[in-house]
């Protein structure tokens, strides 16, 4: 077998793949590390989101990949947190693969295919933890080839749940369904916990080039935070030419009827929807507001613990969100 190492800018759904990084894919360069707080640096390094896609003839393909914690979590799947997921093109649409699950700080997956036909690929890479080191083995007498992607991103800035708590594998966080289902990649900028609506990342977002911005924080913010940084954050993103071009889009939080908070998540929703018209009125244009109504459905069967979406709530909150944003694609 022979040997190929993806560097950072052979990887898709990634901020500024060329400039210098500590980790090859962690989610933003070095040069942000003292202009966001550590615990959101810390989550960065974390690989949501971020994908590969390669072509290749060859009959196996195996994968070994170093991650950097090693951690486990009660209500998470270890595939979810560290591993790798693989999907194939087939018949003009992506079809779930294989998975390359977790044992330790080292690990490795073998593929055997059929053929030696060529193969369209796309590795997954960790939710939850940081690849120090990505190695893709094929057969001495194949090619591989590395695909990019040069369409806008659609970039998300939210929650663990826009992180992808807590899917069962990479593939069924909802950023990933989506990148799957239009030509544009998705950038995950989800950091557990710490989804603050904070104007430094809004800094950050106003230098992508992006198709538009979705902004999913409510899980993560009281009121008065919404109140007091969502203004600052729309005007931070719209300083620059690139924020200023494209839709900022945000997003309420679901209610999970017959639960406790649900009082204390209608009126952050109210509160969500009078500060985004207050920045309409402003003179900050092309700012939006999606509705959660029914997006995880009404039989309770969406999430692990009633706030972190499962594959079944994950794959019923991509499906709103397609339909939500069609109209901005």
């Amino acid at each position: 077998m022979k040997y190929f190492t993806p560097q950072t800018y052979d990887a898709q759904n990634i901020i500024e793949p060329d400039e210098l990084r500590k980790y090859p894919f962690q989610r933003f360069p070095n040069k942000y590390k003292g202009s966001i707080r550590k615990e959101v640096w810390d989550l960065s390094e974390n690989n949501a989101g971020i994908s590969i896609k390669l072509r290749t003839n060859s009959r196996n393909l195996k994968l070994k990949w170093n991650v950097k914690l090693d951690f486990r979590m009660n209500h998470m799947t270890d595939a979810g947190i560290k591993g790798l997921d693989i999907y194939q093109h087939v018949n003009d649409q992506w079809q779930y693969l294989s998975t390359g699950l977790p044992n330790s700080n080292e690990n490795e997956h073998l593929i055997k295919f059929n053929d030696v036909n060529e193969k369209t690929l796309c590795l997954y890479l960790p939710l939850y933890d940081s690849i120090i080191d990505l190695d893709i083995g094929i057969d001495s007498d194949s090619v591989l080839k590395f695909i990019t992607n040069d369409n806008k991103p659609i970039v998300f800035y939210g929650t663990s749940i826009t992180q992808g708590g807590c899917a069962s594998r990479p593939g069924m966080a909802h950023t990933n369904i989506i990148s799957r289902s239009t030509i544009h990649p998705c950038i995950n900028l989800g950091f557990s916990g710490n989804g603050h609506l904070e104007k430094e990342i809004g800094e950050i977002l106003s230098t992508i080039d992006a198709k538009f911005f979705i902004i999913d924080c409510l899980p993560n913010v009281g009121i008065s935070q919404i109140e007091s940084n969502l203004t600052p954050l729309v005007m931070s993103i719209r300083k620059s030419d690139n924020g200023n071009a494209c839709p900022i889009i945000f997003v309420e939080q679901p209610i999970m009827h017959d639960l406790y908070i649900d009082e204390v998540v209608t009126e952050k929703n109210y509160i969500l929807s009078k500060k985004v018209k207050e920045c309409e009125q402003l003179g900050f244009k092309d700012i939006h507001l999606i509705n959660q109504e029914g997006s995880l459905g009404l039989d309770h069967e969406a999430t692990v613990d009633g706030v972190h979406y499962n594959d079944i709530g994950f794959q019923r909150f991509a499906k709103h969100m397609l339909s939500s944003i069609e109209k901005f694609l």
